[in-house]
Parts: C-alpha cells; sequence; structure tokens
C-alpha cells in the first residue's frame, strides 16, 4: 500500500513539471524565426532539371512568395510546368512540407514515369537546423497577435505537425479543439 502511495504521489509531483516543459510566449519569441514572415528559398539541384528550370525555381518565390515552411515536388520526366507538379505550404517544419508535397506530387504522378522529387524548399529567413520551436508563418503570426490577447495563465497554442493546421484557446483542449485534427499537441503554453 506504501507503494502504491508513492507511486501516486510521485507521479502528481511530476505533473506540473511535465505541464512546464513548453515553452510561454516570452520563451517562444526567443525560438521562433522570422516573425515578419520573411522567407528565403533553396533550389535543389538535380541533374533531371534544366537550366530553365532551376531559373524558374528561383523566381517562383520573388514573383509569388509562399509561406514557410514549404516545399515543390516535381516529377523529372514531366518538367516542372506539369499538373503532376505540386507544392505544400505553411507547414512547421520543412521534413513535412517536404513530405506533404512528395506526397502530392505522387498521387498525381499515378506511377508512371520517373519518382518526384523535391526541387525548391521554403524557410524562414534566419532558418537553423534543430531549432526546438518552429512554426509556419500563420502560426508565427497568431502566436504574436491572437495567442498573445488571451488571458496569460491560460493560453495554450497547439499545432499539427503533418497538416500544418494550428490552433489557439484558452487551455489545452480549446488549442487543441481549434487546431482540429488527430495529431495535434501543444507546444506553446502561458
Amino acid at each position: 500500500m506504501f507503494r502504491s502511495i508513492c507511486v501516486i504521489v510521485l507521479s502528481c509531483l511530476a505533473l506540473p513539471a511535465i505541464a512546464q516543459e513548453l515553452p510561454d510566449l516570452r520563451e517562444a519569441r526567443t525560438m521562433i524565426f522570422a516573425e515578419d514572415g520573411a522567407v528565403s528559398w533553396e533550389v535543389i539541384g538535380d541533374p533531371a532539371l534544366t537550366e530553365t528550370d532551376v531559373a524558374t525555381l528561383d523566381q517562383i518565390n520573388r514573383v509569388q512568395p509562399q509561406p514557410y515552411y514549404g516545399a515543390l515536388a516535381v516529377a523529372p520526366d514531366a518538367g516542372l510546368a506539369s499538373e503532376i507538379t505540386a507544392l505544400a505550404a505553411n507547414y512547421h517544419d520543412e521534413e513535412n512540407a517536404r513530405a506533404a508535397a512528395l506526397a502530392a506530387c505522387e498521387a498525381n504522378r499515378a506511377g508512371e514515369g520517373a519518382p518526384c522529387i523535391v526541387a525548391l524548399v521554403i524557410r524562414p529567413e534566419g532558418w537553423e537546423p534543430d531549432r526546438a520551436l518552429q512554426l509556419s508563418a500563420q502560426a508565427t503570426a497568431a502566436l504574436l497577435d491572437e495567442y498573445r490577447a488571451l488571458p496569460r495563465r491560460s493560453r495554450v497554442l497547439a499545432i499539427s505537425p503533418g497538416t500544418g493546421r494550428w490552433g489557439v484557446g484558452e487551455g489545452r483542449e480549446a488549442a487543441l479543439a481549434a487546431c482540429g485534427v488527430e495529431d495535434c499537441t501543444a507546444v506553446v503554453e502561458g
């Protein structure tokens, strides 16, 4: 019985520490990139891309900027201007943006021709790999606006890494519900 009580007490003591692991607004602001939504992009060279393709990709974000994180996937044998080409933008990290673009491109390709490749990635200005908190451009804006407007003690920001969705609310349940998909998780609290 004593052991059961100790386990229960230790479990209860551990709960506040777990809740405190999430950064608050002040900490989150030091962890995020490009509060103003500024982007940088990288064309991923591949032998299947022509010089014209590379020049076109380099101009895409100059002409019509897309929000970070994003990726553009192409089927090399279909060409850049093909209906198979897919863009995924406004994700919370590069890995999920790449995965979404590739999945959409492969679905468009329907098993015909060469497998899709990622030809362009879009990142926030000042991006560095392995940052503890990465948010899409829209979620970053929401953190600095909608999130900040909520009562300090109960505000939470939740994100869906797999879809790029996000939500803010008073408490975790409200933020997760506002995010609205199964893989939503709280990332900023307080």
